[in-house]
């Protein structure tokens, strides 16, 4: 398999499709390579690993896994909300654990409930999208959407509300226009708000939306984001409050990967799988250029991750971090998790 400036060689597919874990081994051959193998071949390790049977003792009677929504941790860290539903099948989806294993099927039909939501946050009760409130309900989307799912009307609703928040980014000349301060801190003012790291990742995981005009619609509208970027932290004004958002991590959308330093790879690698997912990478000059840095560094390192990063980010999951796929990291295994996410962030931007 060839892509430009690199060759994916022979040693990398071996090591990857044989020595790496189950996950890696079956979406290396499922995403990588375009195959289509048996997950019943894997799926019995997959199920083995610990932090997988650790997620599996969250779930309640009622199909719910955990305690909250927007919460939890793997491994367990002693903080509140340390289980909870998102985390949990962010982390099934990226095992490769199916929708219809009997944990994941009970708790996405959890829900769909009523009162699917026990969160006591006031953000995750309001929809004021001229703030920057979005609710909770395109997060669920989000969930969903891990798993391939996006026919609820709850999806297709915050499908179109990324849709036209994203596309609202190229009608702000300057961040100063759409802020105001309070209590010496930026807060968004009523009008156009920037998008959270949710409305990418919903068109990230979604298929419905894309046509040549609307990947166009974002490709340039992302592309105005970067030029206002690295965007200051800017908080939501609710009933008061100050809300911090789940922002989009601006500051690496310029940076090479020759520039960063082991505690940035996480968040870059983070949000490159994100805007690669959604299709956008190669209609944007400055994201094609990091994608050509990130294949010269494989190339220049035998096929292969060269460096092992700050491993806390990667190892302990929840809904915003967690990447490592192998269980441990011992003897060198970083280098199959990384191998890999390098190699599926340049397929999905169809550098490969």
């Amino acid at each position: 398999m060839t892509g430009g400036a690199i060759t994916m060689n022979d040693e990398v597919i071996k090591v990857l499709t044989k020595n790496a874990c189950a996950t890696i081994r079956l979406r290396f051959r499922k995403e990588i390579l375009e195959e289509n193998p048996d997950i019943n071949e894997y799926l019995g390790e997959i199920l083995d690993d610990k932090r997988i049977k650790y997620v599996f003792t969250w779930q309640n009677v009622d199909g719910y896994l955990g305690d909250s929504f927007h919460g939890g941790w793997i491994p367990h860290i002693n903080l509140k909300h340390n289980t909870g539903s998102e985390a949990a099948l962010r982390f099934l989806s990226e095992m490769g654990v199916p929708e219809n294993n009997p944990v994941v099927e009970n708790c996405l039909n959890a829900l769909l409930k009523d009162n699917w939501n026990p969160d006591p946050w006031v953000w995750s009760k309001y929809y004021k999208p001229e703030i920057g409130l979005f609710g909770a309900n395109h997060i669920r989307a989000v969930v969903f959407s891990y798993f391939g799912i996006e026919e609820h009307d709850f999806i297709k609703a915050g499908i179109k509300q990324a849709l036209e928040t994203i596309g609202r980014i190229k009608e702000i000349s300057s961040i100063e226009d759409i802020v105001n301060t309070y209590r010496n801190k930026l807060y968004f003012s009523e009008g156009i708000a920037l998008p959270d790291i949710y409305q990418l990742k919903l068109l990230a995981f979604t298929k419905s939306w894309r046509s040549d005009e609307n990947i166009s619609t974002l490709a340039k509208a992302m592309s105005h984001f970067i030029e206002l970027s690295p965007v200051p932290h800017i908080y939501i004004k609710c009933a008061n409050q100050l809300v911090a958002p789940a922002e989009i991590n601006s500051q690496y959308l310029k940076c090479s990967p020759y520039s960063l330093q082991h505690n940035d790879w996480f968040w870059w690698l983070n949000i490159m799988e994100i805007l690669a997912r959604m299709g956008i990478i190669k209609q944007i000059p400055v994201l094609k250029k990091l994608m050509n840095d990130l294949k010269k560094i494989l190339r220049e390192n035998d096929g292969f991750f060269p460096d092992k990063p700050y491993r806390r980010p990667f190892e302990k999951w929840g809904v915003y971090s967690g990447m490592a796929l192998e269980e441990s990291w011992k003897n060198n295994r970083w280098k199959y998790d990384l191998t890999f996410r390098a190699y599926l962030i340049l397929k999905y931007a169809g550098m490969i």
